[in-house]
């Protein structure tokens, strides 16, 4: 036992000894020259060590170096690539007869990495390592024998890593960038290949405008063959912030992450963009395979509360579910289930993005009802017409002023030249402008520059609609053309929900085709060509008795004042049509027709679509012998034509009897006329009503009111 201990207090005599003259012996500080000298063979770089070399002993074998500094090559900003303070390096000795390398905490103080790209396009990266070396590096592999199973089963571990205080700034001339690190402070508890090790950093810096800050925890496992690794309990907690910007806290955490097996994400973002501030959280599953080439979400859950005076609403909750698979060599997003909502706006369904330089985009989606009236808060009851010019007379010069100018903007339509767009979107329920449609079946596409409506089909107000529109973007001004054909439509609830007008009521057919360019109001009402067809049967017009007007004609024609019985402004129809022509901005008629088992009907004119004025001229018969609209007896007008002027504009159209026509255009009332005022002369005056003279006046009277 004595000898034993005796051998070892030799081995630790020895030791000492060794270690005494180590440092006694050999100063570290000479090799500097050595070290610069290899360095700038490798790299064509200066290295200037400023700080000393010294040994370490405790706990380990180990240097420190004091500071170091890797230089740039002249004309860039900063003189040196890379640079630290101080580094510390130890290695356990006795591990190694082991095959075991044992590093001791590797530490690394005020370390500093400056990246430059000149507008020439030359970076100070430029250099470090030429073809050549590469070349013989490769050749060298190559020559060297293939290590056996034996040489290669070292063993390798570090105690842990320590960075503290380091930076970095990276300048970019050519794209008029510069991004910096002000700040990164890292830890690792240990690294050893197989077993579970934490892991702590702490980062701050700018990008342009945007400053941003981030810190977090989580457990690192590193595969034995150093082939892969593993995470698990990752905390991330960032904030960010530019002029207009501001994430005041994001929060993300994941549960465990390995390549090809599900992870757990949740989060919560807060912050604000100009005018609106929001609140998101969610979480998902997450799996990116093993060939990191896909990256799939399952069960993806996102909510989000936002505020901002220029939402629809001033508080509003957005919602979304989705499973996703995103292609990374594909830049390809596909959303298999989606379902989306904003309040009470809901969508589900399909769709996908793929990244291109116009980005490529196909939907396929559905919602029960979609109210957009309740959602931008435009539905209720709208102000009659009467009301509405009551308000607008009380309207300020510079809102007016500002309305006019809103006629003359051209809506933005720059985004149909940058997206490919195609999709389907079907909506059991829809409310927009106060109309009402079901089983609404809408497919479009946007590509180069041009919309296009391929189909539009919903049923309204007991009958159907199909349109299509096609939108051109690619000229000085937007060109456009729509068709549309309706159905067996009941059109006075349709008038009144849209239009605020019940004047006109009946089951209506209706084809439009239309063409135009410019999509301001202003160049619509003015440069808008094409035909709309109507055919209306079993309805009535609202505000007009034709009826009663005709017996006020036939009053007329007595000498006599008509007998007012009170009745409902209407004039029954059977069939009604017409021929509407639009363009310079009227809308004109030649062909109105309206027929009824009482009356004919036809008329021709023009509106403007400028100053929405009107001006038609209505030509009423009566065809029969029979108790008319009101129940009074016509029999004696039978045949009569009477002319009826529609003025005014299209808020307050006027109606009114054109009695100088209506003697014109009946020769039998002249006569009936002529009969009448000798029957009432002679009366009045006698035998001297047969006077020449007499009569002479009489027909002078009779012929200017005919004429």
């Amino acid at each position: 036992m004595k000898k034993i201990i005796m051998a070892l207090l030799a081995v630790v005599v020895v030791a000492v000894i060794g270690i005494a003259a180590l440092v006694a012996l050999v100063d570290p500080n000479q090799f500097k020259p050595m070290i610069a000298e290899q360095v700038k063979k490798a790299t064509g770089r200066d290295l200037v060590i400023d700080g000393d070399i010294s040994w370490r002993f405790f706990p380990s074998i180990g240097f420190d170096i004091g500071k170091t500094e890797l230089r740039n090559p002249p004309g860039f900003a900063e003189q040196n690539l890379a640079q630290f303070d101080q580094a510390e390096l130890s290695v356990s000795v006795m591990p190694l007869f082991s095959q075991q390398l044992e590093i001791g905490n590797v530490s690394l103080l005020g370390g500093r990495v400056f990246i430059q790209t000149l507008e020439s396009g030359v970076s100070n990266l430029d250099g470090l390592s030429g073809q050549d070396q590469a070349e013989s590096a490769t050749e060298q592999a190559v020559k060297q024998p293939v290590q056996t199973a034996e040489q290669q089963a070292w063993q390798i571990s570090l105690a842990g890593v320590e960075i503290n205080n380091a930076s970095a700034l990276i300048i970019d001339d050519q794209a008029g960038s510069q991004t910096e690190i002000s700040r990164l402070d890292f830890s690792l508890a240990q690294f050893a290949p197989g077993a579970w090790t934490a892991a702590q950093f702490n980062i701050a810096g700018s990008a342009g405008e945007l400053s941003f800050s981030a810190e977090g925890q989580t457990e690192l496992l590193i595969a034995k063959a150093l082939d892969g690794a593993e995470l698990k309990a990752l905390s991330l907690r960032a904030s960010a912030k530019d002029s207009a910007n501001d994430i005041r806290n994001a929060n993300i955490s994941l549960d465990s992450f390995k390549l090809g097996e599900w992870s757990t994400v949740e989060f919560v973002i807060e912050g604000q963009v100009p005018d609106l501030s929001f609140n998101t959280q969610g979480s998902t599953q997450l799996m990116v395979d093993e060939a990191v080439k896909v990256i799939d979400l399952k069960a993806a859950k996102v909510s989000a509360d936002v505020k901002g005076a220029n939402l629809p609403r001033p508080e509003m909750k957005i919602g979304l579910d989705a499973d996703a698979k995103y292609h990374l060599e594909k830049g390809l997003a596909e959303l298999p289930a989606i379902k989306a909502s904003v309040d009470e706006l809901a969508l589900a369904g399909n769709a996908s993005f793929e990244s291109a330089d116009i980005p490529v985009i196909r939907f396929d989606l559905s919602s029960e009802q979609i109210d957009l009236d309740a959602f931008f808060g435009t539905g209720g009851d709208k102000p009659t017409a009467s009301q509405s010019n009551s308000d607008s007379s009380q309207a300020g010069t510079a809102d007016e002023a500002a309305g006019e100018q809103d006629k003359d903007r051209e809506p933005d339509l720059s985004a149909l030249k940058t997206l490919d767009v195609a999709g389907k979107l079907a909506i059991g329920q829809f409310k927009a402008a106060n109309a009402h449609l079901s089983d609404v079946q809408l497919a479009m596409t946007v590509k180069n520059g041009v919309f296009e409506l391929s189909r539009l089909d919903a049923n309204l107000y007991q009958g159907s609609m199909h349109a299509t529109a096609k939108i051109d973007a690619n000229g000085q001004l937007p060109t456009y053309r729509v068709t549309q054909q309706i159905k067996g439509v009941q059109v006075q609830p349709l008038l009144v929900d849209v239009a605020q007008n019940d004047t006109l009521a009946g089951s209506g057919d209706i084809t439009v085709n239309v063409a135009g360019t410019g999509l301001a109001e202003k160049r619509i009402r003015e440069n808008i060509a094409g035909t709309v067809d109507i055919r209306f049967a079993d309805g009535a017009i609202y505000g007009v008795n034709i009826p009663e007007m005709i017996r006020e004609a036939r009053a007329t024609l007595k000498g006599q004042k008509a007998e007012y019985v009170k009745e409902e402004k209407k004039t029954d129809f059977s069939s009604m049509s017409s021929t509407i022509k639009l363009g310079q901005g009227v809308a004109s008629t030649s062909n109105l027709d309206i027929d009824s088992p009482l009356l004919r009907i036809n008329g021709q004119g023009s509106t403007s679509l400028v100053n929405e004025t009107i001006d038609f001229a209505v030509n009423t018969s009566v065809v029969a012998t029979s108790k008319g609209q009101g129940g009074k007896d016509i029999d004696e007008v039978a045949d009569l034509t009477v002319p009826i002027d529609v003025k005014g504009n299209w808020n307050e159209p006027t109606f009114s009897l054109n009695l100088a026509q209506l003697l014109k255009q009946n020769n039998e009332l002249e006569q009936k006329a002529q009969r009448e005022v000798e029957r009432g002369l002679e009366k009045l005056l006698g035998d001297k009503a047969k006077d020449d003279d007499i009569k002479k006046a009489a027909d002078k009277l009779l012929k200017g009111l005919f004429n």
